[in-house]
């Protein structure tokens, strides 16, 4: 009992922490701004549906990047099957363009929080 409440608790410690970094990540972040060019520049070439592998854009390295009903993700990780990372939406809220999209399997609910540009700070959640 002791040691599944262990687990439970490092579990939902993750959790907050990854919020806590998604919530608190800003424009500011040099990474972030200096890779922002180069990533526009892939999300332009990528059509709907299109997916891509792991890779490092503008210095950033991504698990995987794709695009969905315009709205281009650039998935940096995953924490306790939550991916996060940036989404590029040059055409308004992603919220709305992602709205019953079929994403995975699993159900994902998306949060976003605009940075710049067409830019926003990306999570889901299954």
């Amino acid at each position: 009992m002791v040691r599944a409440l262990a687990v439970l608790g490092v579990l939902i410690l993750g959790d907050v922490m990854m919020v806590a970094l998604v919530a608190f990540r800003s424009t500011d972040d040099p990474r972030f701004s200096g890779a922002a060019a180069e990533m526009e520049a892939v999300a332009r070439t990528l059509k709907d549906g299109e997916r891509l592998g792991p890779r490092t854009v503008g210095g950033l390295a991504f698990e995987e990047v794709r695009r969905e009903r315009g709205v281009v993700v650039f998935q940096e990780g995953e924490n306790l099957a939550s991916p996060y990372g940036y989404a590029w939406s040059p055409q308004g809220d992603p919220a709305r363009r992602l709205e019953d999209a079929a994403w995975s399997q699993d159900h994902v609910d998306h949060s976003f929080e605009h940075l710049r540009d067409g830019f926003s700070s990306w999570q889901a959640r299954r």
